[in-house]
């Protein structure tokens, strides 16, 4: 049997409950990364250097790491596409990933906080974990339906949130009661059982390739630059633009809530601040799984690009509108509706990528879906935040400028997936 019909696209439809089992792994993960990026990364980089350079050697460790990490996802999707293991064509490589993962993030365990240390822990997590991400992004198209890649990517991106929600929530409130021990397990443990789950339910679905040939690392270079031109595939590329331009929107305002909450609301009290974000966080966690499962099978039966385009409508209109709650409940009013286009964006845009993707080279061209998201992620605060400072500290003219910004992306958005990309 060649490799081409062994990749005809998959009929039979997976049960809920395997839909849930091979989505585990966004749980794990975004445990790990969210709990590094927002908390434990600053206060190990604040422990080890001077107020007056902390920001800097965040900003160079976080940049030089993620750039590696763009090319390690992209390569390890490539050579997952190749592989012939007997084990499957993604499996091998998320569960190697997940085990050199461990020995990094738990490193603070066995040696003492320098900035040696931390350099090394975080760029070995960096790296490993794209090996397994850039094996597992794929699955979706490998080996789920295209009926049900909508529900499929909506229960990815529920547990996407709560992989959030524990990452942050829960870290933070070990390393509160001083448990940071315990906390590094916990992370470590979510990751191994998370993948692991994953790994053993995608056992009858993983098929090995028999018909394709492992590549050297000349091969694989050359292959990570090297586009075909495909039918069809130019509106691949024009959906990647387009998600771009959304994930600039939806990436910057995470970064200024407290700025928002403090400058506009005019809470100032450091206890206020925080239980102001934690309540519009948990309410957005709730109403951004909800949305994000509800999205994710209407997909699947209206088609997605229509539903993408009307929440980035929504989102923009929303955000036009925050600089103007004097409330407190105003505040959280928006914040649910933001909350809930972001959850339809984070499954749909998912689902439709998979949809789009060629097959045979699932694993590359979702890494170059992922590089799109992840320089959005990276370019969106810096844009922000000058737009924020650019009278000094952040006003409501500031924060005006901030929301029309975030709203041109989302329309340009609009308009390019409307003029670009099919409803399907």
């Amino acid at each position: 049997m060649s490799a081409l019909s062994e990749l005809a696209l998959p009929t039979r439809k997976l049960s809920f409950p395997m839909l849930i089992l091979t989505s585990t792994y966004a749980l794990g993960v975004n445990v790990v990364w969210l709990a590094y990026n927002i908390f434990i990364l600053p206060l190990q980089v604040q422990s080890v250097t001077s107020e007056a350079t902390k920001g800097i050697a965040v900003g160079v460790l976080a940049g030089v790491a993620i750039g590696v990490a763009v090319i390690v996802n992209i390569v390890a999707g490539i050579i997952s596409d190749h592989s012939n293991s007997r084990f499957g064509r993604r499996r091998p490589m998320m569960f190697w990933g997940m085990i050199l993962t461990l020995p990094f993030i738990l490193l603070p365990l066995f040696t003492s906080l320098s900035l040696f240390t931390v350099a090394l822990a975080y760029l070995g997590m960096q790296i490993f974990t794209n090996v397994s991400s850039g094996a597992w992004q794929p699955t979706l198209a490998d080996f789920v339906p295209v009926e049900q890649r909508g529900i499929s990517a909506g229960i990815k991106g529920v547990f996407t949130l709560l992989g959030s929600a524990v990452g942050v929530g829960g870290i933070t409130a070990l390393f509160a009661a001083h448990l940071q021990r315990v906390a590094f397990l916990v992370i470590a443990g979510f990751f191994l059982v998370a993948t692991i789950t994953n790994v053993l339910a995608m056992w009858r679905l993983d098929k090995p390739m028999t018909d394709v040939r492992a590549l050297n690392l000349q091969e694989i270079l050359t292959d990570m630059m090297r586009i075909q031109h495909r039918p069809g595939i130019a509106v691949f590329w024009w959906f990647v633009l387009g998600s771009f331009l959304i994930y600039l929107g939806v990436s910057g305002f995470q970064f200024f809530g407290v700025y928002y909450v403090e400058g506009i609301l005019h809470i100032t009290a450091p206890d206020a601040v925080a239980q102001a974000i934690q309540i519009s966080g948990l309410l957005n966690l709730v109403i951004g799984v909800v949305f994000s499962l509800l999205a994710g099978f209407l997909s699947d039966k209206f088609g997605r690009r229509n539903i993408i385009i009307l929440s980035v409508v929504i989102a923009s209109a929303v955000g036009l509108l925050f600089p103007f709650a004097r409330t407190f409940a105003m505040f959280l009013g928006f914040s649910a509706l933001y909350g809930a286009a972001n959850g339809v964006i984070l499954s749909v845009d998912t689902a439709l990528t998979s949809d789009l993707v060629p097959r045979e080279e699932a694993g590359k061209y979702m890494a170059y879906a992922n590089l799109a998201v992840g320089v959005a992620n990276g370019v969106a605060p810096p844009i922000f935040g000058v737009i924020l400072n650019f009278q000094g500290a952040p006003t409501l003219t500031s924060f005006i400028l901030f929301f029309v910004v975030s709203a041109v992306f989302f329309v340009a958005s609009a308009i390019l997936l409307a003029l670009k990309v099919p409803n399907r």
